[in-house]
């Protein structure tokens, strides 16, 4: 079946691992747009740093997958398609488990992250965001909206472990936790995942799930990979995404991502 949709992901796959898109990608993406093919970009970025990268393709005002599913926005407009999130009672009961453990965690409302008080970790961190972190003290403990995401922070990896086991034990009815890679634990409303966001853009342009490919490197993939008809993995992927895809390909340093697409959409 012609394929009609391809969905990318940012960080370790479409991104060389200095942040920046290669000359040669951007022309294959550019080529397969012209030809009708709806590109989106998937990732698990917040809205404004997956903006920037997504607008250097030059595709217009597309739809583009952030926040790991939780938002849909357009790209250029700002418009939102999907605004989802963790409600503000669970989003509390979280926060007060990593208070009492005293872990990192972060959490993002409106586009934007917040901590209770400054941390060494954030200029290590900040290559992910666009947006500098604000500090609510206190009131962080103590929310009264939905948080789009929450997200915990250790290169610690049994202790990552330990917190997406208490958290799926504790609320695993209400959230869903995946390790996006680096040193994060993620956490996002129940079923709410890029595979739950590709499929909201397919009922939007009436296709089928076998006229999607995926490409993507982490657990936060496995979902789009898994609504796909046909995925890959690029090389350089956690294991988990190499055993969820149905292909692998070059890494991200190699242009994997563009590659496959030219010879499957360049003659």
């Amino acid at each position: 079946m012609q394929i009609k949709l391809v969905a990318i992901d940012l960080d370790g796959t479409l991104l060389r691992d200095d942040m920046t898109i290669s000359a040669y990608s951007k022309g294959v993406i550019e080529k397969i747009a012209k030809q009708g093919v709806h590109i989106v970009i998937a990732t698990g970025r917040m809205f404004d740093s997956a903006q920037e990268k997504t607008n250097q393709l030059g595709l217009g005002d597309i739809p583009l997958i952030c926040y790991t599913g939780s938002w849909i926005m357009y790209s250029q407009s700002g418009k939102p398609l999907v605004q989802e999130g963790v409600d503000a009672e669970t989003t509390k009961k979280i926060l007060a488990i990593a208070k009492e453990n005293d872990w990192l965690v972060h959490t993002f409302y409106n586009d934007q992250i917040y901590l209770p008080i400054p941390h060494p970790s954030e200029e290590m961190y900040q290559k992910y965001r666009s947006k500098k972190v604000k500090y609510l003290g206190e009131k962080f403990y103590y929310p009264e909206e939905k948080s789009t995401r929450i997200i915990f922070a250790s290169p610690d990896i049994s202790l990552r472990h330990q917190i997406r086991n208490i958290m799926e034990k504790n609320f695993g009815n209400e959230i869903d936790v995946v390790f996006p890679g680096d040193d994060f634990v993620d956490i996002h409303k129940k079923g709410i995942n890029k595979g739950w966001a590709l499929a909201k853009l397919c009922n939007l342009w009436n296709l089928s799930k076998e006229e999607v490919i995926s490409f993507g490197n982490t657990e936060n993939d496995i979902s789009m990979m898994k609504f796909s008809g046909q995925s890959w993995a690029v090389a350089n992927a956690d294991k988990v995404a190499l055993l969820a895809a149905d292909n692998i390909c070059d890494s991200n340093e190699k242009d994997g991502v563009a590659h496959v697409l030219e010879s499957l959409f360049i003659k």
